[in-house]
């Protein structure tokens, strides 16, 4: 159809689909949903100016409300889309949502006001047989775009309509109220091509694998006993874990059905809700979140039984008779022995030491076989079990098992490790001995024919040096097959540690040192070392077993040198040990003017102090004087170096000193502490008794320690530092005044020092004098001079 109007472009700018919707038609559906989205599987429109028409799929679009063609024809016209409901069978619908875009619209400046309508079926609708408009779609949402190429309504209740009804499809109306029904400025055109979103809930799958206390069912009724737990393999299409409910039943009364289980759970148990001796049938079904259930599991019963056997089963055994020594059989001689019910119908089986042995009948016997493992008194127990697994009293036989393990004999009993020692294994009595199945400790199984006398001789070789107590085990293996208990000898394996000898006397770290190795394992050849945790390194060893070896210590103190010999087999000894104590590689250190831990010399006195080390090969010295800056002096032709230090500090004095030699390698640090003598100037004030007075004039004299003295200095509380020059016999003198505003009770601090032509400056020395006020007599003064 043809129309004159022309088709608007969408808005460019806001789209303002409400959020909820949008959310819903992007979103993936939550837990315990499934979603998918339906196209119309055909349209059709009506037009009042062919009112006996049907347009049914036509080409173009979808045309709603009034239009004016050509000639001033005025055309009002309704459309309407079909879906298909199939999906939803069987499924619990959620949510739908139908939504389409418009194509054209006459005037943007009028609001939408589109319908929606579900309607009943229409195949071919016509103006004239309309289809009943039934219910009205919740809709168009908000959007400014004009035209828009999304609209949403919300058609929930709409396609439950259809569904209550029995529609396998649904049919919904695009149309506009009747008030803008015939006027043509709000006029529309939609894509025909509209889509139905579907969100709903699939029922959980019919559950399988039905178990009763974890027995998976069978045609006859389990009998279970002390707790009762039912189970299921439960699937649900949407939820990876589909919840259960269980209902269950005294089989002869149905009507007694007890229901219960719940989401995510797929096992109940139920011990305290059933009676003794009662069969019940039971059933289970899926149960999602939403509270969906799937469709009953097929029937299973149980019968309980809480009843144990009353009476321990008797044993009796033809080959193991309850005897005393020497008794009858063997170690590894498998005996019959029967466990009998005494027709206890109650009684299906017996739980023994080796397992579950099913009974002949109901109250029967069941045989079993055992071998013993050792001889001596031996028992072996059961207990009767009932259909429920019940078990009743325990029943115990005591029977004395003859020894028949073999000898084991082996010479040398004692010898160095990776020597062949000859062992002979011997039947016990007259038993019938094929084989010896036998091995040392950390060794695998081997296997001896026996000779026509029952012994086997073997030869059988210790190779492991750390083991000093060597067991030798063996089993005789019977006529029968079967294998006897163990008997375990014992050899000793002395591991051959090497001594170890130190050739060089006093070493010293980074100088080669020398030890001797001598192998103490017969027939060794070669002796492989290393010291302390350097790499190993093997050498051979000559003729008389010795071998000399030459290693370099890294650092000082101890040092270790771990050594073991080889034969020729790749068999090693235990390992040597060879101790040395390393003089350290750093250099010494001395000096005339300030000896090692003495106090001599002065600030301001320079010192010589010279470097020598006791390794050859010194290139250089790197030292620091007491937290200063790092220098490095070169060593001379005969390896020392010496260097020169003027101490700026009294007291405690240090230098560190390390050593480069020629191949680069750098010595341990060395330390070297000295003291230097206070060198104060020496001070006296004429100050007489115990205190001075405000105004007192104070005269003192400075007298020479340091060496060179160029010049004395002084100062009076916080006031200015003055410079004196010494007279001709070194001294100086100087006075000054108390303060006359000095207060009773204060102090008077005085402090002086001396430089040298250096221009270093001495220690200090210094006094304070009280000032004392006295009101009723003029004041004296009083110094404490240092």
């Amino acid at each position: 159809m043809g129309s004159a109007r022309s088709k608007l472009p969408a808005r460019a700018g806001v789209l303002t689909l409400v959020t909820a919707v949008a959310a819903v038609l992007t979103a993936v559906p939550a837990a315990a949903e499934s979603t998918t989205e339906i196209a119309a599987s055909s349209w059709a429109y009506i037009d009042s100016a062919v009112p006996k028409a049907s347009f049914v799929d036509q080409a173009g679009d979808a045309p709603v409300g009034a239009h004016t063609y050509a000639g001033g024809t005025n055309h009002v016209s309704k459309s309407y889309v079909t879906f298909d409901l199939s999906a939803l069978r069987g499924n619990r619908l959620q949510s739908a949502y139908v939504s389409t875009g418009e194509t054209a619209v006459t005037d943007c400046a009028n609001a939408r006001s589109t319908e929606l309508w579900l309607t009943a079926p229409a195949k071919k609708p016509t103006w004239n047989t309309q289809p009943a408009e039934l219910l009205k779609v919740n809709g168009p949402y908000l959007d400014s775009s004009c035209p828009s190429d999304r609209l949403t309504w919300t058609a929930t209740a709409a396609i439950q309509n259809a569904l209550d009804a029995g529609r396998t499809t649904a049919t919904f109306v695009l149309r506009l109220p009747d008030n803008q029904l015939n006027d043509p400025k709000f006029g529309r055109e939609y894509d025909p091509k509209a889509k139905l979103f579907l969100n709903y809930d699939k029922p959980p799958a019919k559950p399988t694998g039905l178990t009763v206390t974890y027995q998976p069912c069978t045609a006859k009724p389990l009998v279970v006993s002390r707790q009762v737990v039912l189970g299921a393999d439960a699937t649900d299409p949407d939820d990876d874990y589909p919840g259960t409910e269980f209902a269950f039943w005294p089989a002869d009364h149905p009507d007694q059905r007890t229901t219960l289980g719940g989401t995510g759970r797929t096992w109940v148990e139920i011990t305290s809700r059933v009676s003794e001796g009662v069969t019940y049938a039971w059933q289970v079904r899926g149960k999602d979140d939403s509270g969906l259930f799937g469709p009953w599991s097929a029937t299973c019963k149980f019968t309980t039984d809480f009843t144990a056997p009353a009476a321990a089963p008797v044993i009796t055994s033809p080959d193991y008779n309850a005897e005393a020594p020497p008794g009858s059989g063997g170690t590894g001689v498998p005996g019959t022995f029967v466990f009998d019910a005494k027709g206890d119908t109650d009684v299906v089986g017996f739980k023994w030491d080796g397992g579950y042995a099913a009974a002949d009948r109901r109250g029967g016997k069941a045989t079993v076989r055992y071998a013993p493992d050792w001889e001596g008194p031996v028992s072996i127990s059961a207990t009767a079990v009932d259909a429920a697994g019940n078990q009743g009293p325990t029943a115990s036989y005591r029977f004395w098992v003859a020894d028949n393990k073999p000898g084991v004999t082996c010479t040398p009993f004692d010898a160095y490790v990776g020597t062949e020692r000859t062992c002979t294994f011997t039947p016990y009595g007259s038993t019938p001995v094929t084989a010896y199945v036998y091995h040392l400790t950390n060794q695998d199984d081997r296997t001896v024919p026996a000779g026509p006398d029952g012994t086997a001789t073997v030869t059988v070789t210790p190779t492991d040096p750390e083991l000093y107590t060597i067991q030798v085990s063996a089993r005789a293996r019977l006529s029968t097959g079967y294998l006897t208990a163990a008997t375990d000898g014992q050899l000793l394996s002395e591991a051959g540690e090497p001594e170890v000898e130190t050739l060089t006397a006093n070493p010293v770290q980074g100088l080669p040192v020398q030890f001797r190795v001598h192998a103490t394992l017969p027939g060794s050849v070669s002796a492989t070392y290393h010291l302390e945790s350097g790499d190993p390194v093997t050498v051979p060893l000559d003729a008389d077993g010795t071998a000399t070896v030459t290693v370099t210590p890294a650092t000082s103190s101890w040092n270790s040198l771990y050594v073991y010999t080889s034969l020729a087999s790749g068999i090693r000894s235990g390992w040597g040990q060879g101790s040395v104590m390393v003089a350290s590689n750093k250099p010494k250190v001395t000096s005339a003017e300030y000896p090692e831990s003495q106090t001599s010399g002065a600030v301001g006195t320079p010192g010589t102090f010279v470097f020598s080390s006791p390794v050859p090969g010194a290139v250089s010295y790197t030292y620091q004087f007491s937290g200063g800056p790092q220098s490095t002096v070169a060593a001379g032709p005969d390896g020392t170096a010496s260097v020169v230090f003027t101490p700026t500090q009294s007291y405690t004095n240090s230098i560190w000193v390390t050593t480069k030699f020629a191949d680069g390698t750098v010595s341990e640090q060395g330390g070297y502490y000295f003291y230097v003598a206070y060198s104060s100037p020496r001070l006296t004030c004429d100050a007489t008794g115990w205190s001075v007075a405000p105004g007192q004039h104070i005269q003192c004299t400075l007298s020479p320690v340091q060496a060179n003295l160029a010049s004395y200095g002084y100062q009076v509380d916080s006031g200015p530092q003055v410079t004196l020059a010494p007279g001709a016999d070194g001294t100086a003198t100087f006075g000054f005044d108390v303060p006359a505003d000095r207060q009773s009770g204060s102090y008077v601090q005085l402090r002086a020092w001396s430089t040298n032509t250096a221009g270093t400056k001495s220690d200090e020395t210094g006094t304070s004098f009280y000032v004392y006020v006295n009101t009723s007599t003029s004041a004296r003064g009083t110094a404490l001079a240092v």
